[in-house]
């Protein structure tokens, strides 16, 4: 009894164990939510971008995003970014009202608003050292610096390469390499 159970264990939980990983690398495939996948994509892009050194007071400072509006984006991106590390900076994320003001942030997401709002937004943070980042149709045409376009069943992004330089930021070639460039070429960031 002991050897068929000894065989059982050695050919058929390998087995299992592979179909578990199978399975499990098939749900990771699976067509994710949307808004998980746009906050994944705010994420990643906080890695490819360098601010100037003016734009935080010390090395240890924490990379604050400010999320404008609401919807199912804005709240995964806030979800997501929770304890999340950028460069050796923990992120912080803070909610802005339709009144309230900018202030010191490193980047905004610009969830559902309208547009008058939406350009508002964009109108406060044109001369700083803020990314912008938007789900709206037409986004980095309008003046931010990041706009998220789906296609077909595929999350995109445009970046507005002349907002990016205008605000002296330095966006990485890696990230510039798959974006599609709305104006301009930016400034890149040395990649290491």
């Amino acid at each position: 009894m002991r050897t068929r159970t000894y065989f059982l264990f050695r050919r058929v939980l390998p087995g299992l164990a592979a179909l578990a990983i199978i399975a499990g690398a098939a749900a990771a495939q699976a067509p994710a939510n949307e808004a998980q996948v746009k906050a994944a994509f705010v994420f990643n892009f906080l890695k490819f971008i360098e601010w100037p050194s003016e734009a935080f007071a010390g090395p240890q400072d924490s990379l604050i995003i400010g999320i404008v509006g609401g919807g199912p984006t804005a709240d995964a991106t806030e979800a997501f970014l929770a304890r999340k590390v950028v460069n050796g900076r923990p992120i912080g994320t803070r909610r802005l009202g339709a009144d309230d003001t900018i202030g010191a942030l490193h980047a905004v997401f610009v969830g559902d608003i309208d547009a008058r709002h939406a350009q508002r937004v964009l109108s406060a943070v044109e001369m700083d050292a803020i990314v912008s980042i938007g789900e709206e149709s037409g986004f980095a045409s309008r003046g931010g610096i990041i706009g998220l376009v789906v296609e077909g069943q595929k999350v995109r992004f445009e970046i507005n390469a002349e907002r990016a330089d205008s605000s002296r930021l330095r966006i990485s070639s890696k990230l510039l390499a798959l974006a599609r460039v709305v104006h301009g070429r930016a400034r890149e960031r040395a990649d290491p």
